[in-house]
């Protein structure tokens, strides 16, 4: 141990106030109730009367009042001056079509027009710069270009300037023995993928089907919802038909294969499925007239904050705790299963974080009072782009400048083999010392990262020369899906994260002098190296972790998903950041590489052209 780091934690453990004994007690008991306290928010926070948090859903508001009502009971004060707790804020949703301003129109070959009705036979979705788009329609299957399974359907079809009419998702999903992954699905049947091939075919738009499959499994046949499909890049029309609308234009003009003529979706997906032959073909005669209009829509929420107030000559320094609690509701916009309108409880993303945010409350209350002051927010907004952090950080209720550190707590609820990851460590002159004093003596195995991750909250602050620290304890294959359910958590691990991160905040708080901001590195983009397009889980001589995949990305559009671990770029060995930067730099923006990753215990080839930096 060097002399300095003994020095620092000598002062740092010296310049804590002693409890006094009957608070001694308390907080010895409350440590005790601890898992059964952090599991009963968590399930609440998690449950589905919770409309999984969404903005603009009565759950989000719950889970406020219910957040508002416990830091009230720790006796926390409103960090709001008119004693509410409530930060509001607006968030943007997007654009819902106009009604009576949306349409769409098929026209056959003797003139007569159908004109479909908006909401019952089909929905509409924004395009940057739509305006009314008339075409022939072409039928194109599921609309895939897959030749690693030897399978085409736009091999031998002309699509420029039509609509495409494509099913949604891929063949064979039932089937164990299919090539498109056996009973998985595969990259194929993303809408960006779907998207990507029409638009490299400049196809004028795509109208899109439910597949029977899922149809029958799910008991309904309900329109993605609005922000389920991204079509920032695309100057695509894109309708999504109801089965009943599209088996009425079947009926009118079939799908052949061979002699036979397929008049509904189920059977085309029938027959598909059995002969896995592209039967694309251009529907002779009719044409589709489309257009939306759009208007902007949005959502009142709030960021919940309370404070505790310090005492003595550093009083009027602050130490934000935060996490976010708001998540994706019932998919959608974020979700990693589009498509899928189930609830998406959060429950580690991040009901885990917002429920060590309230237990952290509960201790920090009792015993003398800190020597700092102890802000504690709950953001909102976060899935949506960091937006509640981005507001308290332009519009602080404590002067931002007097803030010298910020912790955020985002998916901490799946501790695995004692390992808690820490972000930031860079961002704190401190940091690095006072992390380590805790760790041993709660089992823990740190992996710190200097670099400040851009991902959650804490961002916002270091975006103003705040220093940060994020906790974090890696993705899973459940990340941002319907899946992400209390009964995945290991709370007793959770407990333990929030017992050593006490420790560490009540050091920062008390300690004689703050940490010095530091500007870290930006993590795995750097200027000149070719762009992926995602958030690396940081590990050491194991691979590089995907933690995140941004939307429309070259990472996404190749297939990478989170929790994939990358073995190799360009034949390029990847054991760590570094390396995998070292294998960026030897190619260039516009190549496609070969990249291969580990995926449940399987090797994964996917081919990825690589984007400007």
């Amino acid at each position: 141990m060097s002399s300095r780091f003994l020095t620092t934690v000598l002062l740092l453990v010296a310049c804590v106030p002693a409890l006094s004994s009957a608070a001694d007690i308390d907080l010895a008991k409350l440590r005790e109730g601890a898992v059964d306290r952090l599991s009963h928010d968590v399930k609440l926070l998690a449950s589905d009367e919770m409309d999984g948090r969404g903005p603009g859903t009565e759950g989000l508001d719950k889970a406020a009042e219910f957040i508002r009502d416990e830091f009230k009971k720790a006796g926390l004060t409103s960090a709001v001056s008119d004693g509410s707790f409530y930060q509001p804020f607006v968030v943007q949703m997007g654009r819902k079509p106009i009604a009576e301003r949306t349409y769409l129109e098929i026209t056959g070959p003797d003139d007569k027009v159908w004109k479909l009705e908006f909401a019952k036979d089909f929905q509409a979705y924004f395009t940057p710069g739509q305006e009314e788009v008339e075409a022939p329609i072409v039928f194109v299957g599921y609309g895939i270009s897959a030749p690693d399974f030897d399978y085409d359907e736009y091999a031998d079809i002309d699509v420029e300037g039509k609509f495409v009419l494509l099913i949604r998702r891929e063949p064979q999903q039932d089937n164990k023995e299919s090539v498109f992954d056996g009973d998985k699905v595969t990259a194929h049947s993303y809408f960006r993928a779907k998207i990507k091939q029409a638009t490299d075919r400049k196809a004028a738009g795509i109208l899109l089907v439910n597949d029977p499959f899922t149809v029958k499994k799910e008991e309904r046949d309900a329109f993605v919802p609005q922000g389920g499909v991204n079509l920032a890049q695309s100057k695509l029309a894109f309708a999504h038909l109801s089965q009943g609308a599209a088996n009425q234009l079947l009926e009118k003009v079939p799908v052949k294969a061979g002699d036979t003529s397929l008049t509904s979706i189920a059977s085309i997906e029938s027959h598909i499925d059995g002969q896995l032959k592209p039967i694309s073909q251009i529907l002779k005669g009719w044409t589709v007239k489309f257009r939306g209009e759009f208007a902007n829509t949005t959502a009142k929420t709030v960021n919940v904050a309370g404070v505790l107030e310090g005492e003595g000559p550093m009083a009027d320094e602050t130490v934000v705790v935060g996490a976010h609690y708001d998540h994706l509701g019932y998919g959608g916009y974020g979700s990693r299963r589009q498509g899928d309108n189930s609830v998406h409880n959060g429950a580690d993303d991040n009901a885990s974080g917002t429920a060590a945010l309230i237990e952290l409350a509960r201790r920090m209350t009792k015993g003398d009072k800190p020597r700092r002051r102890v802000v504690f927010i709950a953001f909102s907004g976060e899935e949506r782009g960091l937006l509640g952090s981005r507001f308290y950080a332009e519009a602080p209720l404590v002067p931002i400048e007097k803030t010298v550190a910020m912790f955020n707590y985002d998916m901490i609820g799946n501790l695995r083999d004692d390992q808690l990851e820490i972000h930031g460590v860079g961002s704190g002159s401190t940091f690095d010392e006072v992390l380590d004093s805790f760790a041993d003596d709660h089992g823990l195995k740190l992996k710190k990262s200097r670099p400040v991750a851009r991902s959650s909250d804490h961002h916002s602050f270091y975006q103003k020369k705040v220093p940060v620290l994020f906790f974090f304890t890696g993705h899973t294959k459940i990340y941002h899906t319907p899946d992400d359910d209390y009964e995945t958590l290991n709370i007793p691990g959770l407990a333990r994260v929030v017992n050593y991160s006490e420790e560490v905040i009540v050091a920062m708080v008390n300690a004689d002098k703050g940490p010095t901001y530091q500007q870290t590195g930006r993590g795995v983009r750097r200027r000149g190296v070719p762009n992926l397009g995602f958030l690396p889980t940081y590990k050491e001589n194991e691979g590089v972790s995907v933690r995140e995949v941004r939307e429309n990305s070259p990472a996404a559009i190749a297939g990478l998903k989170a929790g994939d671990l990358i073995e190799s770029i360009a034949g390029s060995k990847i054991s760590d950041v570094r390396s995998m930067v070292a294998a960026l730099q030897r190619t260039k923006p516009g190549d496609e590489v070969k990249l291969v990753v580990v995926r449940d215990e399987k090797k994964v080839e996917l081919i990825v052209k690589l984007a400007k930096p």
